[in-house]
């Protein structure tokens, strides 16, 4: 048997819930059986010795204690995470980020192309993810921590601290693409001549980005490959039963890098100017209002989005449903259920919220 424990606070976001998908399909793939434990105690009562236990997380108390538990029960533990294997310090097999070599590829790539002085945005202080990115910065473009803007739970505030400086960067690189599109928006608002001028790249390429595709570069950081490549790791230790473990890397995808264009001589002149503790990261409003939207484009098909448009638009429910050739129930049901997604109250706040995020939708 092969079971899945998820960290449940890391299990909440996008990221994983990508890397979660790309597993579930190659194991259905290859028809193994498999199931899902919820918690602590479930695992050490489900987990029977020589079986194979994917250990998905984040947060490094939370992964060693879980790896232990599952050593305990004498099965053997695989581990899918966004940190580097040089971080973890721990001994099993893994499916793990490439972050210093990917890093280093993006700013080799952005000199290449005249970015000289990139910064990197709204990096999470408490988040390991975010921290080996950062490492990885600091060591890929040699640069200083004061090229470093934090969100420690408040994208206002980043921004407040990147924008006083600005004018200094000619590329910044978000540590995730919900970073990426507030610094896009809020850009829009103040001084939308830099958004001409910065090249915007984000980390992890989300539905909600594709809005803003046309400020943002969006890093393919391939969550997805996670899961392929632990049923891969999977099949070769059930070959090899002598292998004690197996570490495999994931690189990002940069091939979007080549589609900027290179600037000018005086564009570039002037550039030249377990438990766990909560994280304040996730209670900004900003940042809430963006994984919601993301939730949506997530969770809706066609007809819904097509209702959505209808009722920007400001038609009742009867017309809506003529238009849509349904009965009005389906209609309100399926308005309930994106009013849910986006943890509105009403339809009223759901609209106000779409028409913030997604103004191509009106």
């Amino acid at each position: 048997m092969i079971l899945i424990f998820e960290d449940p606070n890391y299990a909440k976001s996008v990221w994983c819930q990508s890397l979660v998908r790309g597993l579930v399909s190659e194991l259905k793939l290859k028809r193994a059986a498999f199931r899902f434990v919820s918690s602590a105690q479930e695992l050490s009562s489900q987990a029977n010795e020589g079986d194979f236990v994917y250990i998905i997380g984040s947060g490094s108390g939370w992964i060693t204690a879980s790896l232990a538990l599952a050593e305990r029960a004498g099965a053997y533990p695989i581990l899918l995470s966004n940190q580097t294997r040089d971080q973890l310090s721990i001994n099993c097999s893994m499916v793990c980020s490439d972050t210093v070599g990917s890093m280093k590829y993006v700013i080799d790539q952005l000199r290449r192309l005249g970015k000289q002085r990139v910064a990197m945005y709204g990096v999470n202080p408490r988040s390991v993810g975010d921290a080996s990115r950062k490492s990885s910065f600091l060591l890929a473009a040699h640069a200083p921590d004061s090229d470093i803007f934090l969100n420690d739970g408040s994208l206002e505030n980043c921004f407040q601290s990147f924008f006083e400086q600005s004018r200094s960067y000619d590329a910044v690189i978000c540590a995730n693409d919900f970073a990426a599109i507030s610094l896009v928006r809020k850009l829009s608002e103040r001084a939308p001549e830099e958004l001409t001028r910065l090249s915007i790249i984000g980390c992890a390429e989300t539905r909600l980005t594709k809005f803003y595709e046309q400020h943002i570069v969006s890093i393919r950081v391939n969550f997805d490959e996670y899961g392929k490549a632990a049923v891969t790791l999977l099949d070769m230790l059930r070959k090899n039963p002598f292998l004690s473990n197996i570490v495999m890397s994931i690189r990002w995808d940069i091939s979007a890098l080549h589609e900027l264009p290179k600037p000018a001589p005086a564009q570039s002149a002037a550039a030249a100017c377990f438990p766990q503790a909560a994280d304040a990261f996730y209670t900004d409003q900003e940042l809430t209002e963006m994984l919601c939207m993301e939730q949506l484009l997530s969770e809706c098909d066609e007809l819904d989005n097509k209702i959505l448009r209808l009722a920007l638009a400001g038609q009742a429910y009867e017309d809506i449903a003529e238009h849509c050739f349904v009965n009005v129930s389906t209609v309100k049901y399926r308005m309930r259920k994106m009013i849910g997604i986006c943890q509105t109250e009403n339809r009223a706040e759901l609209l106000r919220l779409v028409e913030k995020y997604l103004p191509q939708l009106t």
